[in-house]
Order: C-alpha cells, then structure tokens, then sequence
C-alpha cells in the first residue's frame, strides 16, 4: 500500500513525509533537509551530491532528490535553526551532502516524534525561535507568523507601520536577508497547507489566505516546491 503524505508544522520548520518521488525543478526561500533511507543523489548549486542527507540553502534551484526520501523539512531562513545548519553544516556552501547513521524508516508508521528524534541526532538542540533580528523587523515576522497578514500587500505593511515602502523593503531584506514579498508568500503557503490537512476545502482555505482562486494557489505551490497540488490531494484520497 502506499505512503500517505504527511505534513507536521513545527515553530520554526515544516515535516513532509512525501508520497511523490519526482517534481519539477523549483527554488524558493525555505532552506531544505531532506532525509533517505540511504544514500539520496542530487544535483544543486552546481554540485553533485551523495550521502543520506542532504542540506540546501534557500533560494538554490533544485528538484527533489534520486533515492528514497524518507521525509524532508522546510525550515524558515529567519530561525535559529537555520542558522544552525549554515553554520554547522553548509558554511558558506548553498548545498551539502552528509552521513547520519545508517537507519531505515517504515513511513508507513513513521511518526512526529521519530522524526524529531531524527532532527535532534543530527542537528543537536534545536531553537525554535527567530534570529536576534531588529526589534521592528521581529515584531512584523511575529505577526506574519501568527497569520494576520494573509494576502496583505508591502505597500499595506508599510502603512499599517508608519514606514515608507521602499525604506521597509530595504530594512526586512537587510536583517533576514530574504525578500518581504517572498516571506509573506511562504506563509500564505504554509497557511493553506495547515487548513488543508485539517480537512478544510482547498478552495476555503486558499481562498482565507488571499490568494484569488485555488488555481492560484496550485501554480504558487507548484512553482515553489515543484509539486502537484492535485497528485498529493489524490494520494491522500486514495487511502481513504
């Protein structure tokens, strides 16, 4: 039988334990972990990698790797977490590749806390909290986080904050060194996902976070993580 796709939302990063096995090529402003049940194969960065994880930075075009993946993390490029593995594991690269003790994982049954356990061997301690950003800069990311601003605009960002346009665009872009726009996407995208699986339509839950239609919704996933929204919503079906 197959696999259902999974998802767990942690503070600072998401799980996915994927169904899918290929997906077209996409970047976006998450940084990856994926992990394998042995060695997974990718190329990235212009590199070519081999071990049982491997480790993107954000932003790196990529597709998902050759191999079993046994599950991956999208992890926010504004957290301690991140900072974590850019410290300890890319420094300076955009892609890694490195060995965990060999373990097999039965995704049939693998749960949040396996992987966490996972996450902790290999990572250590991890924070679940943000980098020591501007204060301004923590207080906006706390409120984008907390989804109050599904849908909303820079420019209206801006305004609710008393601060020119470009002169916000410039700050965020500073501190987190990702695009205001961009994060405020990522979210939208990880809200819709957390309403979807807890069996809410697509159509609501797209429509709650400010995107125009559902269709919109499927060509932002897809071009952000390379996955077909309907494939994954037909495997869930399918083990009903």
């Amino acid at each position: 039988m197959q696999e259902a796709f999974q998802l767990f939302f942690e503070k600072t990063y998401i799980i996915v334990v994927p169904t899918f096995k290929d997906t077209l090529v996409h970047h976006h402003n998450m940084l990856h972990v994926f992990f394998g049940n042995g060695d997974l194969q990718l190329s990235a960065g212009e590199k070519d990698l081999c071990g049982n994880v491997i480790i993107l930075e954000n932003d790196i075009e990529h597709k998902a790797p050759d191999g079993e993946i046994a599950f991956f993390l999208f992890v926010d490029p504004t957290s301690h977490f991140a900072e974590v593995l850019r410290e300890k594991f890319l420094k300076g690269e955009p892609a890694v590749a490195v060995n965990l003790s060999e373990r097999n994982f039965d995704k049939a049954s693998l749960t949040e806390d396996d992987i966490k356990k996972t996450v902790f061997d290999f990572a250590g301690e991890v924070q679940l909290s943000k980098l020591n950003l501007d204060e301004r800069i923590l207080q906006i990311l706390h409120n984008v986080d907390s989804f109050k601003h599904l849908g909303a605009r820079v420019s209206e960002l801006a305004e609710k904050y008393s601060y020119s346009e470009s002169y916000l665009t410039h700050l965020f872009k500073k501190e987190t060194g990702i695009a205001l726009k961009s994060y405020l996407l990522m979210r939208q995208f990880e809200y819709v996902w957390r309403e979807v699986m807890k069996g809410r339509s697509l159509t609501e839950a797209s429509m709650d976070a400010g995107f125009s239609s559902p269709s919109h919704f499927s060509d932002v996933c897809r071009k952000l993580t390379g996955i077909s929204v309907t494939k994954v919503l037909e495997s869930q079906k399918s083990q009903l």
